[in-house]
């Protein structure tokens, strides 16, 4: 009888752990639906700037699937992609974005960056053209189009356009040191100096190793 009763203790024990089991099961279940599209979003942007970019993108996943129109979610999934390496899947998420707002110009460059990535220097820089045209006052976009303007060798175009970016911004180390590449290259090595050492002034590394061995 007493081990009778021991068994049927250990089955209601049993039966109590798998309720409370369930019910937590439940609990998390309907905590997950009831999280919005915003909510997941907001976590994936906070992963996408700690540089968790696969968890970033699981998120703006999970809020796309509650809001398939949350262009935010897009554009972020694509560019985490883009800074993973996983650029025809950050393609994707710039068409789709692009199809359905056309005039997104964050979308179009990004994907003119991608594209500039894949080789597709002239698509890059129509679509780098066209952000710039959407929105015309942000040094990014002029950095971003001297990068496929020099790809094709189109250097006079480059350099105008990095000569908009550090007037609107001249704190551009990264404008200063490509400039003065694109300077070296054309043959106008004074100027090419003189810009590497503004890169170098602004804590461009890649600009002190090739100021060393070139400008004495």
């Amino acid at each position: 009888m007493e081990e009778l009763s021991k068994s049927k203790k250990s089955r209601v024990n049993r039966l109590i752990i798998y309720c409370c089991f369930s019910i937590l099961c439940f609990f998390s279940i309907e905590s997950q639906s009831q999280t919005s599209a915003s909510d997941l979003y907001n976590l994936g942007t906070a992963k996408g700037l700690s540089g968790e970019y696969l968890a970033a993108i699981d998120y703006f996943t999970q809020a796309l699937a509650k809001d398939p129109k949350f262009d935010d979610a897009k554009l972020n999934r694509g560019i985490c992609n883009y800074r993973k390496r996983n650029f025809t899947l950050a393609m994707d998420d710039f068409n789709a974005l692009l199809k359905s707002n056309p005039e997104h110009f964050r979308a179009f460059n990004q994907r003119g960056l991608c594209k500039i990535s894949l080789g597709d220097f002239n698509g890059a820089l129509a679509d780098l053209t066209t952000a710039i045209d959407l929105h015309n006052n942000d040094p990014h976009y002029y950095y971003d189009r001297s990068l496929a303007s020099y790809a094709l060798g189109q250097y006079g175009e480059a350099i105008n356009d990095l000569n908009i970016c550090l007037q609107m911004d001249n704190s551009n180390a990264a404008a200063y040191y490509k400039r003065g590449i694109i300077q070296y290259v054309t043959g106008s090595t004074e100027a090419a100096c003189i810009d590497l050492g503004k890169a170098v002034n602004l804590g461009h590394s890649e600009a002190f190793d090739i100021i060393r061995v070139y400008c004495r």
